[in-house]
C-alpha cells in the first residue's frame, strides 16, 4: 500500500472531491500503475481519500492511500508524468498500516491572505468564536481554532479538521467580518494526525 501526498492548485483547486477521484482513476490507468480492484459485480479500484476540501481552496497537503505495490519513488515519477495541470505528487510512502485517513486525520494547518489588522489575542483570548456555516446556522468553533500566527502576507490557522471541521474559507469570512479585507487566497499546507504529519505517523 501506498499513502501519497499530493496538491490541488492551478485551477485542480475547483475540481469537486468525486471528480478527484476520477482525475486520480484517470492518472493511475494512463501511468499503467497496478492498482488493487474491489470485487463484486462492479470492481473500482482501491483507493482511499482524505476527508473533502471544500471547491477552490488550494492545497498543498492533500492524501490518498492506495493499494498498490508500486515502489513510492517509481509512483511519484509515474504520477506526475501523467497528472494534469494543478495535480502533483509529493510524496509517497510505502505501508502496511492501513491508515483510515478520513477517520484519523483530525486539524489541518492553512495560508489565508486578504484579511486586514488581523488581531491574533483578540481571537485566542476569547472563549467564544461564532461562524455561520455553509448552510446558515451559527455554530460556537472556539475549541476548533488551535493555533494562529501571521505572517508577513497574510495568517497561518490550524484548525480542526475531520470529524469536527471547521472550514477555512468559513473561518476566513468571520475574521473578514471582524477585521476587513477582501479577495481571499485560502492555501491548505498541512494535515496532521494527533500533531504530526500524517506521512510521518507511517513511518
Amino acid at each position: 500500500m501506498l499513502v501519497i501526498r499530493y496538491s490541488k492548485t492551478d485551477g485542480a483547486e475547483y475540481i469537486s472531491h468525486l471528480d478527484t477521484l476520477r482525475h486520480l482513476q484517470k492518472i493511475l490507468k494512463r501511468a499503467k500503475i497496478k492498482v488493487e480492484y474491489s470485487k463484486g459485480y462492479n470492481p473500482h479500484m482501491l483507493i482511499y481519500m482524505s476527508a473533502p476540501l471544500g471547491v477552490g481552496i488550494k492545497s498543498m497537503a492533500e492524501y490518498a492511500l492506495i493499494e498498490t505495490d508500486c515502489d513510492a519513488q517509481e509512483f511519484i515519477t509515474l504520477f506526475n508524468k501523467f497528472a494534469p495541470s494543478g495535480f502533483e505528487c509529493i510524496t509517497a510512502v510505502n505501508t502496511l498500516k492501513k491508515v483510515n485517513l478520513q477517520a484519523d486525520m483530525n486539524s489541518a494547518e492553512y495560508f489565508i491572505g486578504g484579511v486586514n489588522n488581523f488581531d491574533v489575542d483578540k481571537i485566542l483570548s476569547s472563549d467564544t468564536f461564532k461562524v455561520i456555516d455553509k448552510k446558515g446556522e451559527k455554530k460556537e468553533v472556539r475549541d476548533r481554532i488551535l493555533s494562529v500566527k501571521t505572517v508577513d502576507n497574510g495568517l497561518i490557522a490550524t484548525l480542526s479538521f475531520g470529524n469536527a471541521t471547521l472550514r477555512p474559507d468559513v473561518f476566513a469570512n468571520k475574521l473578514i467580518e471582524m477585521f476587513g479585507g477582501e479577495s481571499l487566497d485560502i492555501t491548505k499546507l498541512n494535515a496532521f494526525i494527533d500533531g504530526v504529519k500524517v506521512e510521518d505517523t507511517l513511518k
